[in-house]
């Protein structure tokens, strides 16, 4: 069975860097759940996706958005049986992918002083000014449905370690599930 992996977490928790090395160690594709949404905004007139999701009303967002993520994610696993997906959210996506692959759900948790400190040095701003630009992607990620997959998730891992560790944790886990 095709099977997809989807490394979930709050902004800031270290996802794209474990997806990185994730991609790199196994060699199979990684798709960015943020730059299809950028993909998606963009193909709709917005440069950024919370201006479209503002334009848009959250149910035509989310119904659009699914389309357009699972479109991507169905033209991918054609190719590869197995996928990583570095930060998915909408709760429409994953019914769909649940009825059709073997989803495993990697929560990455991280307390949130951690996240701000990374989002400060990521974005070279204050950790004030990071607050608030977490608390803008958390409010969107909130509303489509974040809380889902960390409920559904089905290992997680304590994302405070250091990314090596954090790495071969998950990549233990990813091979037991790849027999």
């Amino acid at each position: 069975m095709k099977q997809i992996f989807i490394i979930t977490g709050r902004t800031g928790a270290g996802k794209s860097t474990l997806c990185e090395k994730l991609q790199e160690y196994f060699d199979i594709p990684l798709l960015s759940f943020a730059n299809m949404g950028k993909e998606f905004a963009n193909k709709q007139g917005y440069n950024r996706i919370r201006e479209c999701h503002l334009a848009m009303g959250l149910e035509g967002f989310v119904k659009k958005l699914s389309v357009h993520t699972l479109q991507l994610i169905d033209e991918q696993i054609s190719i590869c049986n197995t996928i990583i997906i570095d930060g998915l959210y909408v709760t429409e996506v994953l019914k769909v992918l649940n009825q059709k692959y073997d989803c495993n759900i990697i929560y990455l948790k991280v307390n949130s002083a951690i996240r701000y400190k990374r989002v400060a040095k990521r974005l070279d701003i204050s950790l004030k000014q990071a607050l608030e630009e977490i608390k803008i992607k958390e409010r969107l990620k909130d509303e489509v449905g974040i809380d889902e997959f960390i409920k559904k998730a089905n290992f997680t891992i304590d994302g405070k370690n250091p990314i090596n560790e954090v790495f071969q944790i998950t990549k233990k886990y990813m091979e037991t599930k790849m027999k």
